[in-house]
């Protein structure tokens, strides 16, 4: 039997299998397509696409595309027609799959049904690199047909091994995709064991060459300087697509105390930047397989991005040199730029080298370097807090602070920032007012973490400490995620509030792929400069696009007072990389609502102005945000416009405001008397966030009805307003 007849006779198979009458499908309709057929498109789709040919990758990634189509459609299924629907959608991209393998010129045969395995291959079989993959065809006898992929890393094995080895079905065919990582440049002979359930396990000899690789020598300058300068760069294998590791690439895991993603090779949360770059602290100079690379330097928002495309060859050497241009300097306007939630040890001068380079390689000046806790302990640990222990190298500083207390079912996570110590107190660990004030007491700012998503419950302890004018800040931008819905209910109760942002890595990208800027005019640049600024609101946060905002002279932060109605004049401009982020969009926001908005017309154009007047009114908050055409944003702390003898909070929506912080208290009355019910009963093992929440329930409710107290004495001032605001309009 040809293959073109086996592939008709196992298409055949399947229809006969999907059109049974009720139809048979197993766990999370995993039985509906062939076994590991969805994995096995996708290794070969992403990493192995040259096994086929360039010619085919197209058809690959489509094939790869509708297998995980169809089966998420039998995953959501609920009937026997929707299943019929989605397996039938399988069939044709399983067979369309098992035609382009059994096609395949680099297919292996190994036939295990015989007496004596059989391999099928003459002499050494040509890997394009120090990577590439083997694909066999695995016969057991049977009509059934699997699918199976591993990875033999030659680096890892103990010892003087070769030894990889391959799950295949008991019978049937299975289609094998071995990955090779790290292979030893010239010849070698690969030990491949076929291993099948409920039988001995073959082993076969098979030797593969590798050709002898070429060398990159590299350099990144300052756009400044015109001087080597640390850079995020990228070296990716068009062959595979996997991204190597520079000669100095630094390694952050040991740094990131297994949280997270920890490790050096870093994708920022960006448009088009999903494939990992490496932090290079200057130039570099090492070996790669020959091929086709592409070349990525990054130097954090405010230059271009550089891609390069170079070939290596073998005995080759290639130099390139790269100078990512800057399209904007901010701080030729008195804008530095920050980050507030930077996780990484630093107990070494090395460590603190790493992070360095890093922040300077993203062109972040500021870094809240932050040491991190639970109930149980504390990560990222730090050699000190204040003056003494930042770490300053130029217009660059590394500043140790804190994300502590945190608390994911309960009520969210805090962040502190220059600090002199750090604040814990676990047998007090839900009181954050008790924590921000001794935050205060050190001169330092305090603030919430994770507010543009609302999640870990935060509301609950902003509902108690905001109006208490407890807070300072407010993480409204992270992973390139503008959220503002719970930002707005606080500044619309008349609260100020800061807007910042920080990366949040090792669980985020990198530094600075959200960044908050402060403007410190005409100062010169330092840590307590920027805290300062950044202390009086004069920010804006920003994953791409520029901001420049101001009601009459007032810049974001301030306040206008005013005794009598009159007309504010606002100027603004958004502008971002042309090459990036065309068109922009930008739109001016009064209480919440978009009072005026413009865009860029030109799809070049990557910049849009605003000037125009309104009214003040009888007070209000008034703010920026910017979109660019490649989906960043921006947006700016508001400019708070106070009419004397009132708060500038939105009047019209005071009663759902209201509404959402009494159901807030609620749950924090819910949450402790939960806590106390299962700690009554036994049940919260060592479960010590609630066990501790019952111990300290009667402060937290303390709390509770002082916040009551409070926004009683709000509405009763929303009373009073609304008749002097009657007779004012």
């Amino acid at each position: 039997m040809n293959s073109t007849q086996s592939t008709r006779r196992f298409v055949m198979f399947l229809i006969t299998v999907f059109n049974a009458a009720p139809l048979i499908h197993g766990a999370e309709g995993a039985a509906n397509l062939p076994p590991g057929a969805v994995d096995f498109a996708g290794r070969m789709a992403r990493n192995h696409w040259y096994l086929l040919g360039q010619e085919k990758r197209a058809d690959l990634e489509a094939i790869n595309r509708e297998l995980r189509e169809a089966q998420q459609q039998l995953d959501r299924a609920r009937n026997d027609d929707a299943r019929r629907t989605a397996a039938g959608r399988g069939i044709a991209s399983a067979s369309r799959l098992l035609e382009q393998v059994k096609a395949c010129p680099r297919l292996i045969h190994v036939d295990l049904s015989a007496p004596r395995p059989t391999f099928n291959h003459g002499g050494p079989i040509e890997i394009p690199g120090d990577t590439g993959a083997l694909l066999f065809e695995v016969v057991g006898g049977g009509e059934s047909v699997s699918y199976s992929t591993a990875t033999f890393d030659l680096s890892l094995p103990p010892g003087e091994s070769s030894l990889a080895t391959l799950e295949v079905g008991a019978n049937g065919t299975t289609y094998a995709l071995l990955g090779l990582e790290k292979l030893p440049f010239g010849r070698t002979t690969l030990a491949v064991e076929f291993r099948r359930p409920g039988q001995p396990a073959v082993r076969l000899p098979l030797d593969v060459t590798t050709p002898p690789p070429g060398r990159l020598k590299l350099t990144v300058l300052s756009d400044d300087t015109g001087k080597p300068a640390p850079a995020m760069v990228q070296l990716l294998s068009r062959a595979d697509g996997s991204v190597r590791q520079p000669a100095n690439g630094i390694e952050f895991g040991l740094q990131f105390d297994k949280q997270g993603k920890p490790s050096g090779a870093r994708n920022a949360n960006l448009p088009g930047l999903a494939d990992s770059f490496w932090c290079v602290p200057g130039p570099f100079d090492m070996t790669l397989p020959p091929g086709d690379w592409r070349i990525g330097v990054r130097r954090g928002v405010e230059h271009e991005l550089v891609f390069d495309e170079i070939t290596i060859k073998s005995g080759e050497t290639i130099a390139r040199t790269y100078r990512p241009k800057r399209w904007v300097d901010m701080r030729k306007s008195g804008w530095w730029s920050g980050d507030d939630h930077v996780h990484g040890r630093i107990l070494s001068d090395d460590d603190a080298r790493n992070l360095m380079a890093w922040i300077q390689a993203e062109d972040i000046h500021l870094a809240n370097i932050v040491k991190m806790g639970d109930i149980y302990r504390t990560y990222f640990e730090q050699r000190g807090f204040g003056r003494d222990y930042r770490v300053v190298d130029g217009e660059f500083v590394l500043s140790p602070g804190q994300e502590c207390p945190r608390t994911h079912d309960q009520i969210g996570h805090t962040l502190a920032m220059n600090i002199t110590s750090m604040v814990r107190n676990t047998d007090r660990y839900f009181l954050y007012d008790e924590v921000f004030d001794a935050v205060h007491a050190q001169g330092g700012l305090s603030g919430y973490a994770h507010i543009n998503t609302g999640i870990f419950h935060v509301h609950r302890d902003m509902t108690l400490n905001v109006p208490r004018q407890k807070v300072d800040f407010a993480e409204i931008l992270q992973f390139n995620q503008l959220g503002t819905d719970l930002y707005y209910d606080f500044l619309n109760l008349g609260c100020k509030l800061t807007a910042s942002s920080g990366s949040d890595v090792p669980w985020g990208g990198t530094v600075g792929e959200v960044r908050v800027y402060a403007c410190l005019e005409k100062k010169p640049f330092s840590a307590d400069a920027w805290f300062e600024a950044f202390g009086r609101g004069r920010t804006f946060t920003t994953s791409g696009p520029m901001i420049e905002f101001r009601v009459d002279n007032a810049l974001p932060g301030d306040e206008i007072r005013l005794k009598a109605d009159r007309k504010l004049r606002i100027r603004a401009r958004a502008w971002g990389d042309p090459k990036r982020m065309s068109p922009v969009k930008l739109e001016i926001v009064r209480h919440g609502e978009v009072i005026r908005d413009a865009e860029s017309s030109d799809a070049k154009r990557a910049e849009v102005e605003l000037d125009f007047t309104v009214e003040a009114g009888l007070g209000c908050w008034i703010a920026a945000r910017a979109r660019g055409g490649d989906g960043t944003s921006a947006h700016t702390t508001p400019v708070y416009v106070v009419r004397e003898g009132l708060r500038f909070w939105k009047m019209d929506r005071l009663d759902e405001l209201f509404a959402r912080r009494q159901n807030s208290l609620e749950q924090l009355e819910q949450i402790v008397a939960e806590a106390r019910r299962l700690d009554a009963e036994g049940r919260l093992g060592n479960d010590r966030y609630r066990k501790q929440l019952a111990l300290q329930g009667d402060l937290l409710l303390q709390r509770v009805a002082q916040a009551r107290l409070l926004y009683e004495e709000l509405k009763r001032t929303a009373e009073a307003e609304r008749g002097v605001r009657g007779l004012r309009q």
